[in-house]
This record gives C-alpha cells, structure tokens and sequence, in this order.
C-alpha cells in the first residue's frame, strides 16, 4: 500500500501546466471605405470640373435658352455676346416731298435681329450732314418694337420737316448706350 501513495505524491508535486502565452492585441482593421471614399471624391471632383467647362463653353446656348442667365454671366464677369453684329440695320434712300408748302424728307427701313435669342433695340439717331461733313441736322426715334424676337424684323419710319437746303448726306445708325 504505501506503493500506492507514491503515484499520489508523485501527482501531487508535478508542476501545473504553464499559462498560456497572453494573447496579443488583434491589429486593427484597416478600414474597407477609404478607397470608395477616394474614388467618390473623385467622381465629384470630375462632375464639377465637367459642369463649369459646360457651363463656360455652352454659355451662348445657355443663355439662348434662359435670358436670365446673362445676368448672373455679367456678375460673374464672364462674357456673353455673339462675335459678330446681333442687329442689322437697311435704310432705303430717303425721299422727299412738299407738304403744306414745306419739305419733308422721309426716311424708312427695316431693323433685323441676326441672333437666336431675344435682343432690345436701340434708339435710332438720324443725321444730316453737308458735303463737308458737317453735322446740319440730328434727331432720335425709336422702332414700334422695343424688342426683335430671334430673327424678327421690324420697320421704321421718321421725317423731318424744312430740313437745311445745304444738306447733302443723310445717316441713320444705333444709339449706343455710352451716348
């Protein structure tokens, strides 16, 4: 029997098995939206560049479409105009009567809008002028239309009465908006 107690003993002084290792902290993860994130700064980045390169380069068609628009160009300091002349302005060759016992020179045509939007008229300036150039006679007036419709036209009419018998050349241009 004391046989039996060694085993016993022998259990008894057998060392406990050691801990195990401590665990290491896990890494961490590395977050999966950062490239999807990149990606969607992008696509922003090039839908913003593509919408002011469309904004800048379609402004003519823009403003086409919403005269408005010109407006908020010219805050912007961004030109909007067409290249070339937006109004076309024919003169027939004046003709003169006798009304009451006073001349009358009659003067008419036509002005055209050349564009594809809306454009105002100006006023109208006439002038009568000597050989010399020399300016004898000026007046303003405006078309019936204040305002062509993309390629409209309109007519117009003006007379001066006793006009100066030196009087040799008669104009007729726009008003410009600085005069």
């Amino acid at each position: 029997m004391p046989e039996e107690e060694q085993p016993a003993a022998a259990a008894a002084e057998e060392p406990d098995p050691p801990p195990p290792p401590p665990r290491r902290a896990a890494a961490p993860k590395k977050p999966k939206g950062k490239p999807l994130l990149a990606i969607g700064w992008l696509v922003l980045l090039i839908f913003i560049i593509a919408l002011g390169a469309g904004v800048w380069f379609g402004r003519e068609q823009i403003v086409a479409q919403i005269p408005q628009a010109e407006t908020l160009y010219g805050l912007l300091g961004i030109p909007v105009g067409d290249s070339g002349p937006t109004l076309e302005l024919r003169v027939a060759a004046p003709t003169s009567t006798l009304r009451q016992g006073a001349r009358v020179i009659v003067v008419s045509g036509s002005v055209t809008n050349l564009t594809e939007r809306k454009q105002p008229v100006p006023k109208l300036r006439a002038r009568l002028t000597d050989k010399d150039g020399a300016v004898l006679l000026e007046w303003e007036f405006e078309a019936p239309k204040a305002e062509l419709d993309a390629g409209a036209a309109v007519d117009f009419s003006t007379e001066t009465i006793d006009p100066p018998r030196e009087g040799q050349h008669l104009t007729i241009n726009f008003v410009k908006d600085e005069e």
